[in-house]
This record gives structure tokens, C-alpha cells and sequence, in this order.
């Protein structure tokens, strides 16, 4: 099975441009290939990772919970959606990118959302590592419509109100029908000057396991607030090299690699 990584938090923080950063530290490391998947209804992780996002997931689930032109029940109707799962898959080099879309409408999707994990669970197992990009309420989990996750990295900056939502989305994690086997907080865009004592006691509350730091770096937001993705980004900038120490001390990289050269992949 790959090794999985469900990123969350609040707004504002980085988020998606950590989960980018994520994917090409394990890129680089030789962790190949890599399944980055957007379940943000934003869907702004293709452009971190300077890719075209591929048709949304959403847009399956929409189709498969219409009778009208929909595949019967059974094996034939699961086969579609996964055929559609696989044309909707974005290739590149050493990664590949999956979006799920927007969330969901008022019709009824328990079915069509099994055949969808059904798909999304066949489809990791190609893969040494998945990254899922997560909006801060966390939907497609709570759907259970993607695989159970190794680490859940709640992201937060080093304001009271991103912690305070890092709190509120590591509670509604226990409430999950996902098996969540570790969690964990890193505070992106640290400043020069720490996250400070106060903030470092509301950070120890949390119950979540503490990352290392990572800090503010102008090339970075550059970058982003340029709509480029992480991969032209120098390879010595501050904040790559922490998202690196960062996979370190997950053990993310040495787990991966081995079951990739175990699998051949």
C-alpha cells in the first residue's frame, strides 16, 4: 500500500503550496510515483505543481448518481466509474494528479461514492506515496471517499486564529470514519522570530504530534502569488529544505522508498 499523507488547515496558511512542496521533496528523494490528489474545492494545487487539472471527480460522482444515461448497478456501473477515474488522471514527471471538484449536491451519493473510494483505493495501490490537498472541513474524508490516511499534517501559521482552527480540524478528525493512524501540526510561514512562548503553549494543547517549523521564505510566496509552480523554485530555499527535515522525521521517505523498491515501481 502507498504511503499517505492528507494535508489540512485553515485558509491562508500555505496549505496547498506545503502539499506541493510535499510532492516534489518526495520526488526528489526517489519516492516515485507520487499521487497528488486535490480534494480542495479550490483546486489550486495543478498550479503549484504546474500541471492542468484533469476532469473533477465531482463530475463523475455528478454522472454516476443521475439514472438517466448512467451505467446499471453491479460490475458494469463500477468499471465505468474507474475507467472514468483513469482518464481523469493528470500525468507528469514522477508525480500524477487527481482532482476531486467541488463537494457535493442534494442527491443521493452513498453508492456511487463506494464505487468512487472503490476506484481511488485501486488507483493508489500503483502508487509509493499519495498527497491529498484538504479543505479545512475535511469533506471527501468525511465522505470517505479517498483511502484511509498514514499522517494527517494539520497546517497552521503562527496567528492565534490559524492554531485555534488547527485545534477545531484535529477534533473533527477523531470524529471520522477514516482510519487516521498518526496526526501531526506544522507551523508554516514562521517569522524570523519564532512562533513565541505563548503561542508554542497553545500549540502543545493541541494533542498533535509537532513538526518541525517552517519558516517564511519570499521566494516561495513570490512564486505563488506569481501563479508558478514549486518546482522552479531553487533547491536550497529555506522552505523546501524544511518540508525535507519535515519528511524526515515522519520517516516518510526511508518507509516509501523501501516498499517502492520492494513493489518495482
Amino acid at each position: 500500500m502507498a504511503w499517505s499523507v492528507a494535508v489540512a488547515g485553515k485558509g491562508g496558511t500555505g496549505k496547498t503550496t506545503l502539499a506541493a512542496l510535499l510532492v516534489r521533496a518526495l520526488r526528489e528523494a526517489g519516492v516515485r510515483p507520487v499521487l497528488a490528489v486535490d480534494a480542495d474545492p479550490n483546486s489550486s494545487l495543478a498550479e503549484a505543481l504546474g500541471v492542468e487539472p484533469g476532469t473533477p471527480l465531482a463530475r463523475i460522482r455528478e454522472a454516476g448518481a443521475r439514472p438517466e444515461g448512467s451505467p446499471e448497478g453491479g460490475i458494469g456501473r463500477g468499471r465505468a466509474i474507474e475507467d472514468e477515474i483513469q482518464r481523469a488522471v493528470v500525468e507528469a514527471e514522477g508525480f500524477d494528479l487527481v482532482t476531486m471538484g467541488r463537494g457535493e449536491g442534494p442527491r443521493c451519493y452513498c453508492y456511487v461514492n463506494t464505487l468512487l473510494r472503490q476506484a481511488l483505493d485501486g488507483l493508489a495501490k500503483n502508487y509509493a506515496a499519495v498527497v491529498v490537498d484538504n479543505e479545512a472541513g475535511m469533506e471527501h474524508l468525511s465522505r470517505r471517499t479517498t483511502n484511509d490516511v498514514d499522517v494527517l499534517l494539520v497546517v497552521t501559521d503562527a496567528t492565534r486564529p490559524a492554531v485555534r482552527a488547527a485545534g477545531r480540524i484535529a477534533e473533527l478528525s477523531r470524529e471520522l470514519p477514516v482510519r487516521i493512524a498518526r496526526r501531526a501540526v506544522v507551523v508554516n510561514r514562521v517569522p524570523a522570530a519564532g512562533v513565541g512562548r505563548d503561542l508554542e503553549e497553545v500549540l502543545s494543547g493541541l494533542g498533535l504530534e509537532r513538526l518541525p517549523d517552517v519558516p517564511q521564505d519570499d521566494a516561495v510566496e513570490r512564486r505563488g502569488a506569481e501563479g508558478k509552480d514549486v518546482f522552479g523554485l531553487e533547491a536550497g530555499v529555506p522552505a523546501l529544505a524544511a518540508v525535507r527535515r519535515l519528511l524526515d522525521v515522519l520517516q516518510a521517505v526511508p518507509a516509501a522508498a523501501a516498499r517502492c523498491r520492494k513493489g518495482g515501481v
